[in-house]
């Protein structure tokens, strides 16, 4: 009985002590508002005087302005010169009731303004013209009747006419009081206050969320004191912990009409002193069980965000719905039910999208968003250390899509309102960031029930199924929002991506992003949109490295495929790819302009380039592999050398328009080095004794080379570009390729043999050489002649004489004896025309 009276006492003083400052408060508020009444009715008073005066203003100008135009119509004022007129009168003495001087800027003779004198127009005028006013303003001082004086502006560049007036008191029948009319320059106070912005800032705000911090620390501090000193046992501190915050929101109440910031911080503080008022009395003081005190922290987020509509206050919203994610961790104990907490999460967030929509808060959904998933990972992280049963899992995966589908909102947030920027972004990125948050952790809990991995894919596919829905929505049913809807359109492309690699093997991967790479890029040439750009591009550079990935550039061992030559995964995939990358070339070539023109990520050059390489270079790689996988090694060697002649024999004819010779001119000559050494590699290595089969793709190769060379040389020689240069290096690589000719040609009639066919062959293309210099009368053609019979002659010297056979010797050096003494004739002939 004695501790039940020792817990009632306190709570009654308490109880006395709030009702008590309640009326006080209540009181003070009355005073406040008849205080605001007596402000009112001053107001009014003073506007309704303040239009009496003005009404009093613009009837004197009325009629100050019929005088002035009724005296300059009559024929005497007309026919007196506005100086020589002042001057005239400027001896009378009078009384000047009212001087008022109007100037504008007149576009036509016969309009005549009044100006009014203003601080601007009067700094701006000449000093002469100051003074000329001034002696005016004189003379018209001494007048008695009425006159007209007007001074013509002596600024060349305006036509402004001054006109000023002065009246008798005699001749008007309404007396007119004085005005003036004055425009003046924005006063020292109003600079002050516009650069004091900062000092108000850290003032009002800066300054009461320190001060309401700093107050609770002391209050903590005090509490703390008293309880070290046994001043109140723990029943007591409760309730004054209880009071505090009932005292702060009644001052909060009572300031927050005059004291609209600090009212908000008060406010503020005053639950932040709740939460920690119930948290203690629970672990600490075990004062309320655990279903109470979750009850007390709901109570008091929902009491908070009342107030906060009632303040029609984000920052106590925000406030409350951080309260109301800390609740369960304030109250959670070693018992806790994860089902419970999935559910008050739900409520909690549909509460909050609530509010957000009825205020137009967009900053509610972002808090939520980041606390949500912020308890999911800790449930997944409990969840590995301690053990969960297998059904809680399939109920989590239920919870999981509620949340996925609660922060969709957002999107109906964003066409509500017009959000600013960063505001605006936040949602964006919610929206992103759920759809990848839910594949994550809804990934977990399905490896969890042990359905499989592919079923991650399907759960992939159903995020972009819903992110299509979004989009159709928007496209069809809703005008405008056009960033929104290509927003969505890419979420579905992406999720769409990432499903294809979760449920198939890497080719089909392969071919679903190049293909979708290629559509993409074709949809942005159509709807200029640059989400379709930006993931065109994202597609294309997975696909490229998904192939680096499938070991496309190692030699493949014989049987590598299942299936038959060029009816394989790895073949096909490799070939889209390829294809693909082709298709893009093409679309940028048709569509240059667009990508020439202003910033895109895809710029037509270099990107047109690097697709067609990458194109020629994947159609040779998977060709490659299949031949090194199903035909034996030499045979393979000579049809991917085949296979890189025919296809830069073939892109230099279908794309010769595309690159022509007179512009990429360097390239060409780069191209022709390049065939020249893939030929010879591909006829000098290898057995001297060689398959038919084998000898039909070197002689197909040499046919291409040549055709090739043919072709370029053509088209150099008509563009007469550096040919001192090309000229000579044309004339050894046309060497080295008929050398090599030679060499097949003795390998297919099976001599392995090439001494004597090499001096015979040398010699026989420095002859021709020397007869197209002489033709073209092309110097460097003949040294490069001449060079050449010089190395037959010394191999005849210094190897043949020594090492060759008895009909050798006799065939070369008949051979190139007769040539030397053809050319000798040739340079007798011809020596008018070569020298």
């Amino acid at each position: 009985m004695d501790s039940d009276i020792i817990i009632i006492l306190p709570l009654l003083a308490v109880i006395g002590f709030a009702l008590l400052t309640l009326t006080i408060l209540q009181r003070l508020s009355d005073i406040n508002k008849s205080l605001d009444a007596i402000q009112s009715e001053l107001s009014t008073l003073k506007n309704a005087a303040f239009k009496s005066a003005e009404t009093d203003d613009k009837v004197a100008e009325e009629t100050t302005t019929e005088v002035v135009e009724t005296d300059a119509n009559t024929p005497s004022a007309q026919s007196v010169s506005p100086v020589t007129a002042t001057e005239e009168k400027g001896n009378e003495p009078h009384e000047a009731v009212k001087t008022s001087t109007v100037e504008q800027r007149i576009e036509q003779p016969p309009t005549i303004a009044v100006a009014v004198k203003t601080t601007e127009t009067e700094n701006q005028k000449p000093a002469e013209e100051k003074q000329t006013i001034a002696n005016e303003e004189v003379a018209t001082t001494q007048s008695k009747s009425s006159s007209i004086a007007i001074t013509t502006s002596k600024k060349p560049q305006t036509d402004t006419i001054a006109v000023q007036t002065t009246t008798d008191k005699a001749a008007l029948t309404t007396p007119i009081q004085p005005t003036h009319t004055t425009v003046q320059a924005p006063s020292s106070d109003e600079s002050k206050v516009m650069t004091t912005n900062f000092e108000r800032f850290i003032g009002e705000n800066l300054f009461g969320k320190i001060g309401i911090l700093v107050f609770i620390l002391g209050i903590a501090y005090f509490v703390k004191y008293a309880i070290d000193q046994n001043w109140i046992n723990e029943v007591t501190r409760t309730i004054l912990g209880f009071g505090v915050g009932i005292a702060m929101l009644g001052v909060a109440q009572w300031i927050h009409k005059r004291y609209y910031t600090l009212s908000s911080l008060l406010a503020g503080g005053a639950f932040a002193v709740f939460y920690l008022t119930v948290s203690i009395a629970f672990h600490y003081y075990q004062l309320f069980s655990q279903t109470a005190a979750f009850v007390i922290l709901c109570f008091t987020t929902i009491f908070m965000a009342a107030v906060s509509i009632r303040y029609d206050r984000l920052e106590l919203a925000v406030t409350a719905l951080i309260g109301g994610f800390i609740a369960p961790f304030i109250i959670s104990s070693d018992t806790g039910n994860i089902i419970v907490l999935q559910t008050y999460l739900s409520i909690l967030n549909l509460g909050m999208f609530a509010l957000a929509l009825y205020k137009k808060w967009g900053l509610l959904p972002i808090v939520a968003f980041v606390f949500t998933y912020f308890i999911l990972l800790q449930t997944v992280i409990e969840s590995d250390l301690f053990p969960t049963p297998p059904h809680l899992f399939s109920i989590l995966l239920g919870f999981a899509t509620l949340f996925f589908f609660i922060f969709l909102i957002p999107v109906r947030l964003i066409m509500q309102s017009s959000y600013g920027g960063g505001i605006r972004k936040g949602l964006l990125s919610v929206i992103t960031l759920n759809g990848f948050a839910y594949l994550f952790y809804g990934g977990y809990l399905i490896e969890e029930i042990a359905f499989g991995s592919k079923e991650t894919g399907y759960l992939s596919f159903f995020i972009a199924i819903v992110y299509l829905v979004f989009y159709l929505f928007l496209r069809f049913r809703i005008s405008g929002h056009d960033t929104l809807r290509n927003f969505m359109l890419a979420l579905t492309i992406a999720f769409a991506s990432i499903g294809v690699p979760l449920l198939f093997n890497s080719s089909a991967i392969l071919i679903t992003w190049s293909t979708e790479s290629v559509l993409l890029l074709w949809l942005f040439t159509k709807e200029k949109s640059v989400i379709y750009e930006c993931t065109a591009a994202v597609l294309a550079a997975l696909s490229f490295i998904l192939c680096l990935t499938l070991g496309v550039f190692q030699d493949s061992d014989h049987g590598i495929f299942a299936f038959k030559m060029f009816l394989n995964s790895h073949f096909l995939s490799l070939f889209t790819f390829a294809v693909c990358s082709f298709l893009a070339a093409i679309i940028m070539q048709r569509n240059r302009r667009l990508f020439s023109k202003g910033r895109h990520l895809l710029r037509f050059t270099p990107c047109n380039v690097i697709a067609y390489a990458i194109g020629f270079l994947f159609v040779f790689i998977a060709l490659s592999d299949e031949f090194t996988a199903n035909l034996n090694e030499f045979t393979a060697n000579a049809a991917s050398a085949l296979t890189i002649t025919t296809m830069l024999l073939v892109g230099t004819l279908l794309l010769r328009r595309r690159f022509k010779v007179r512009k990429y001119k360097l390239a060409y000559v780069i191209l022709l080095c390049a065939i020249t050494f893939i030929y010879m590699l591909n006829i000098w290595s290898g057995d001297a004794f060689r398959l038919p089969s084998v000898l039909a793709l070197q002689w197909i190769s040499t046919l291409t080379v040549v055709i090739l060379m043919a072709y370029v040389i053509q088209k150099m020689a008509s563009l007469q570009w550096e040919n001192h240069l090309t000229r000579p290096v044309f004339a050894a690589l046309s060497t080295l390729v008929w050398l090599t000719g030679a060499r097949l040609l003795l390998l297919t009639f099976y001599n392995p043999s090439f001494d004597a066919g090499f001096s015979l062959s040398l010699g026989l293309a420095a002859f021709i050489l020397m007869v197209i210099g002489m033709r073209s009368k092309s110097k460097e053609v003949r040294m490069v002649s001449l060079t050449e019979f010089g190395i037959v002659l010394g191999k005849l010297i210094l190897i043949d004489v020594w090492s060759m056979a008895a009909l050798g010797k006799i065939v070369v050096f008949i051979s190139l004896g007769l040539l030397l003494l053809t050319l000798s004739f040739l340079y007798q002939k011809l020596k008018d025309v070569l020298f």
